[in-house]
């Protein structure tokens, strides 16, 4: 019945992470319509460089080997010089063996008290995160351009003097004259509201860039948690393999009090030895893959260097929500709080208000001149000087160059816009629609786990325990059942890693914390 349901458990686990294999393969693609990462920002329609990086939805499990898997986990560049990290400071417990369910459900063990918990790694992350701090930086860049956007045109002042002699006048030998002295002040005329419109772009710019500031908090958020379980998982296989290497120990102990043939005593031996030193090199394996897991988390937290070693965390993988909302809800959620979707919606907003600084751009300023002293020297001619004034105007007359090309260029524009929002929306739906199945089906399987299959284990299992520390049951037979066990409760985590996962995915993919 064991090995039945144990093979009914290995089909399942296999379908589901084949699924979850071809899910990931697609989510890569691009959805029609979406826009690319080198293109401008929501709704811009001058060149603007920017970046986007986009967190993957959930994450694919772990290797089916009794070890951490740490190619999905973003690693801390090793600086040269520096001294090595010190040997991990979890300190070795003595492992009792009262039944099986304690065995497979080392999961409840949630760190020291002091340890840092996943909130205050979100709020240490915001207030301390160096990418963040250079991102935040945007948005006083849009604040000084919403200042120039609003600064009026200088006015333009000069002088001249007209009909200056090379020689003194006189009526005979050099007629002419007399000189004029000009002072002059023209000024640009906004008769067709082009700062109020550059005002209005500026303004629909800068609320892009600070909705995109918060999309970067969000996915930054996403690597965060990613990074958080994945140290969760490594702590939790230190102390599931350093556990399983103590009850190794237990067996081989045993194994040597018993009486056997020699043949039968030398094979159980090496046979123990070969799952002893299997456990120990998954253990180094562990070990590594927790200590790299704190670097890179103090690294994306800023913290000092010599806070790694010390570094511990307070979290569990298990799921702890009872009834999550439906899917429907949470689709509509997503839509009103992605701030990516905020964006582009503000995008279109810049995009009109770019149209409009087209239209307002067909007509140019007109300058207005003022010349409030004008001097003639009339003294050659033996007769009084004169003062007076003038003033004047230069229109451009908008015959050939109306703006209109730009003007074309910034309607499409919005309506560019207006598909990209809505591209985005089937994006961000069908984001939160996988993630939703993620969840649903990772917790469908943990429940058939824990209420189908774990009971029939626990129970042969505990029969087992009890007949080996009798000494009615060989070890090579309590060996056996031990691996079959662990085997089981290492596809549990794994499949409970995943789960843990998906909520973190699907917070992602809502833009707001729905799940712990």
């Amino acid at each position: 019945m064991r090995r039945f349901c144990h093979a009914i458990l290995m089909a399942v686990l296999f379908l589901r992470l084949a699924a979850s294999a071809c899910a990931q393969e697609t989510g890569h693609q691009e959805v029609p319509g979406a826009t690319p990462i080198e293109r401008l920002p929501p709704g811009a329609h001058s060149p603007y460089d920017t970046q986007r990086n986009r967190g993957a939805i959930g994450s694919k499990p772990g290797s089916m080997r009794p070890r951490v898997p740490m190619d999905q986990t973003p690693r801390a560049p090793v600086h040269p010089g520096l001294p090595p990290l010190p040997p991990l400071e979890i300190e070795p417990q003595s492992i009792p063996i009262p039944n099986a369910w304690s065995i497979l459900f080392e999961i409840h063990d949630e760190g020291p008290p002091s340890g840092l918990t996943l909130d205050q790694a979100i709020e240490r992350l915001v207030g301390a995160s160096v990418a963040l701090k250079a991102k935040s930086l945007d948005i006083p860049q849009a604040q000084a351009d919403v200042l120039t956007a609003g600064l009026h045109a200088n006015p333009i002042v000069y002088g001249d003097g007209q009909l200056l002699p090379y020689k003194h006048y006189n009526a005979v030998t050099n007629p002419g004259g007399p000189a004029q002295y000009d002072l002059n002040v023209a000024y640009p005329l906004d008769l067709s509201g082009k700062r109020p419109a550059r005002v209005d772009v500026a303004n629909a710019a800068q609320r892009v860039t600070e909705a995109m500031y918060q999309d970067a908090v969000r996915q930054e958020v996403d690597r965060l948690g990613t990074v958080y379980v994945d140290a969760l998982a490594a702590r939790l296989a230190v102390r599931t393999l350093r556990g399983g290497l103590a009850r190794v120990e237990e067996i081989q102990k045993r194994a040597a009090e018993e009486k056997r043939d020699p043949r039968e005593a030398e094979a159980l031996r090496h046979q123990i030895q070969i799952q002893r030193q299997t456990i120990a090199l998954a253990l180094v394996d562990a070990e590594a893959a927790w200590r790299n897991s704190r670097r890179t988390l103090s690294m994306m937290l800023n913290l000092p260097r010599e806070n790694v070693a010390q570094l511990d965390l307070r979290g569990t993988v298990e799921d702890r929500i009872r009834r999550p909302p439906s899917v429907q809800e949470l689709v509509t959620t997503a839509l009103a709080n992605r701030p990516d979707i905020a964006a582009y919606r503000l995008g279109v907003q810049r995009a009109e208000a770019d149209f409009r600084l087209s239209k307002a751009n067909r007509l140019p300023d007109v300058y207005a001149l003022y010349q409030p002293f004008t001097y003639q020297d009339n003294s050659p001619f033996n007769a009084p000087s004169s003062r007076s004034w003038a003033a004047g105007a230069t229109v451009t007359v908008p015959i050939f160059d109306r703006n209109q090309g730009n003007i074309r260029r910034s309607q499409v524009n919005v309506e560019q816009s207006q598909y990209e929002l809505r591209a985005l929306e089937q994006r961000v739906t069908a984001e939160v629609e996988n993630a939703y199945d993620d969840y649903i089906s990772t917790q469908i399987a943990l429940r058939q786990i824990e209420t189908e299959l774990l009971p029939d284990i626990e129970k042969t299992m505990g029969q087992s325990i009890e007949q080996f520390h009798k000494g009615t049951l060989d070890s090579s037979s309590y060996l056996s059942a031990r691996r079959d066990l662990d085997d089981l409760g290492r596809q549990y985590r794994e499949l409970l890693i995943r789960h843990r996962r998906s909520m973190l995915a699907m917070n992602t993919a809502i833009g707001m914390r729905v799940f712990p």
